[in-house]
C-alpha cells in the first residue's frame, strides 16, 4: 500500500513538474509566423512580438511579449500600439479538442499614440472598414484530389467573456496644442456579450483631476458598430453624474452623443472640475445645490461640448468679484480644438445675486474714495461696496464676456452700466451710470460741479468709467458722458480742479 501510494505521489509530482516546466520551453513561434503576416497584411500595419509563449499552470494561457504595432505611412516614425504583455487565457476542454476558447484577455501596460492631423483626421482613419482575416481549419481535401502546397493550420478563435487593461496609457498630439498624456488606464469588462448589455468598470488619471472613473453597462452592436452606455455613472474629484448615450461608427470616425442631466448637484465639485479646464476662477469658495445639464457630441475629430447649469441660491465667495446668494442660468459651448479655451468658448447667461458685497479691495477702495467725494460718509461709503441686488445679463464670445446689463442696487446707491471684460486676462472697460441722493453732495457746498449731476427728480447722476485689470482697475468719472449729456459745455480750470481731486 505504501509502495503504491509513493509510485502515485512520484507521478503527480512528475506531471506537475512537466506542467510548470515544459510549457516554458514550447515557442509558439510557428503561429506567430502564419497569422502576423495575415494580420499585418489586412491593417497595412508591421506587428512586432518577441515571443509567443504557452503556459499551463495556474490555467492555459498564451503570453505575448512586447507587442508592437506600427503607425501607416502618413507616421513612419510613430508606435500606434504598445503592450507589455498580452495574454489570453483558454478554457481547458476545448483546448483538447483543437479549438482556442479564450476565457480571458488581459493587456498589460498598453500603450495608445494617437495622432491629429490639422485637418482634423487621426492617425487610425486608415483602419477604418478593414477587418480582420477569418481564423478557421482548412477544409480536408479526398486523397485523389490534386495535391496543392500545404496550408498552416488554423485555430478557430471564440471572443472572450471577460476583458481587462492594466495601466494602460493613452497620449493624444493635436497639431497646434499641447499634449494630453492619461496615466493609469484601467478596464474591466463582465460578461462580455454582443447581444445584451454587460457591466464594466473604467478608471483613469486626467491632469488636474487626478483619477477619474466610470461604471455601469454596456451594450454593443457589430452590424454598425454603435456602443450604447446606459445606466452609467461617472465620478471625477468629488463630482458624480449620471452619463447615458451612444458611439457610433466605430469602426470609421466615432460619432459622439453623451449627456448628463442631474437636478440637484453641490455647485462646488462642479466648479473644481470646471476650474480644471479653465472655465471657472480657481479661487472661487462656492457651495449650494444647482441644476446640470452636460452634453458631448459630434464627430471624434469634432467634438463640441455644451453646459447648462442653473443656480438655486448658491453661496459666492469669490476673491477678486464678489460674494453673495446666487441664482440664475449659464449656457457655455466648447468645441474641441486648437488654440486657448477662452477663444473657443461661447455662452450667455443671466445672473443675479443678492445679500452681498463687492471683493476686489482695489475696486472696493476705489468705489469708497469715489462716494465719499460724493459727500458720503465713512459708513455710507462702506455700505455703497454691499448690494442688496446685482445683476447681469452677458454673452461670451471671442475671448470676451459682453455684459449688456449691469444693475446694483444698495441703500445709498443705484448702479446701471454696460461694458466688456476679457476671459484670458481679465481686463474691465465698463461704462457705469451712478445715482446717489442730491443730500450727500449738497454737503460739498457750493462748489459749481455739484450742480452738474443733478437731475429733475432730486438725484444725481455720476457717470462713471471702469478700465483696466480686473485685480487694478481705474474708476474715474466718464466726462465724455457728461458732455453727451449737455450738463457740462465748459470745463473751466475750477471745475477741471475739483474733477483732478474727485476722481484722482
Amino acid at each position: 500500500m505504501k509502495k503504491a501510494l509513493a509510485i502515485c505521489a512520484a507521478v503527480a509530482v512528475l506531471l506537475a513538474a512537466i506542467l510548470v516546466i515544459v510549457p516554458a520551453f514550447v515557442d509558439l513561434g510557428a503561429y506567430k509566423n502564419t497569422y502576423l503576416p495575415l494580420i499585418e497584411e489586412s491593417l497595412g500595419r508591421k506587428i512586432d512580438v518577441t515571443t509567443v509563449r504557452l503556459s499551463l499552470i495556474p490555467a492555459p494561457s498564451i503570453r505575448l511579449a512586447n507587442l508592437k504595432i506600427s503607425d501607416g505611412p502618413a507616421f513612419p516614425n510613430n508606435t500606434f500600439f504598445a503592450a507589455e504583455q498580452l495574454q489570453l487565457r483558454l478554457k481547458v476542454w476545448p483546448l483538447l479538442r483543437g479549438r482556442f476558447e479564450v476565457s480571458e484577455f488581459i493587456l498589460d501596460k498598453p500603450v495608445i499614440n494617437l495622432l491629429k492631423r490639422a485637418d482634423g483626421t487621426f492617425n487610425y482613419a486608415d483602419l477604418a472598414g478593414k477587418k480582420l482575416p477569418m481564423i478557421k481549419k482548412p477544409e480536408r481535401k479526398p486523397k485523389t484530389a490534386q495535391a496543392k502546397p500545404v496550408e498552416a493550420p488554423m485555430i478557430p478563435l471564440v471572443l472572450p467573456v471577460r476583458m481587462r487593461i492594466k495601466d494602460g496609457a493613452l497620449n493624444l498630439q493635436t497639431q497646434g496644442q499641447k499634449p494630453v498624456n492619461i496615466r493609469g488606464i484601467d478596464l474591466a469588462l463582465q460578461k462580455f456579450s454582443a447581444d445584451h448589455p454587460f457591466p464594466y468598470s473604467a478608471s483613469f488619471d486626467y491632469p488636474g483631476l487626478k483619477q477619474v472613473s466610470l461604471e455601469g453597462q454596456l451594450s454593443y452592436r457589430e452590424d454598425n458598430g454603435t456602443l450604447t452606455v446606459t445606466n452609467n455613472r461617472v465620478k471625477a474629484l468629488d463630482l458624480a453624474l449620471p452619463l447615458e448615450g451612444t458611439v457610433s461608427n466605430l469602426t470609421s470616425t466615432p460619432q459622439v452623443s453623451l449627456t448628463s442631466i442631474s437636478d440637484q448637484v453641490d455647485a462646488k465639485p462642479v466648479f473644481d472640475v470646471l476650474s480644471v479646464f479653465g472655465l471657472a476662477p480657481k479661487e472661487t469658495e462656492i457651495s449650494g445645490p444647482m441644476q446640470i445639464h452636460l452634453s458631448i457630441s459630434g464627430p471624434s475629430n469634432h467634438l463640441v461640448s455644451e453646459i447648462h447649469g442653473k443656480f438655486i441660491d448658491v453661496k459666492v465667495n469669490g476673491k477678486r468679484a464678489l460674494k453673495g446668494n446666487l441664482t440664475g442660468d449659464v449656457t457655455l459651448k466648447l468645441p474641441f480644438g486648437p488654440g486657448p479655451t477662452s477663444r473657443r468658448i461661447s455662452g450667455n447667461g443671466q445672473l443675479t445675486a443678492r445679500n452681498g458685497e463687492l471683493t476686489n479691495v482695489n475696486l472696493v477702495k476705489r468705489v469708497q474714495r469715489v462716494t465719499g467725494m460724493m459727500g458720503l460718509n465713512k459708513e455710507q461709503g462702506r455700505e455703497a461696496t454691499t448690494f442688496q441686488t446685482l445683476q447681469a445679463d452677458f454673452t461670451i464670445g471671442g475671448g470676451n464676456a459682453e455684459f449688456k446689463r449691469l444693475y446694483l442696487v444698495n441703500p445709498q446707491m443705484e448702479v446701471n452700466g454696460s461694458g466688456t471684460m476679457t476671459i484670458e486676462q481679465p481686463t474691465l472697460d465698463m461704462g457705469l451710470e451712478t445715482t446717489v441722493p442730491v443730500a450727500p453732495l449738497n454737503r460739498l457746498g457750493k462748489n459749481p460741479a455739484v450742480a452738474i449731476f443733478k437731475t429733475v427728480q432730486g438725484r444725481a447722476v455720476v457717470p462713471l468709467k471702469v478700465t483696466g485689470p480686473l485685480e487694478h482697475p481705474s474708476v474715474n468719472l466718464d466726462l465724455a458722458k457728461v458732455v453727451e449729456k449737455g450738463t457740462l459745455p465748459s470745463l473751466d480750470k475750477r471745475m477741471g480742479s475739483f474733477f483732478r481731486q474727485l476722481f484722482k
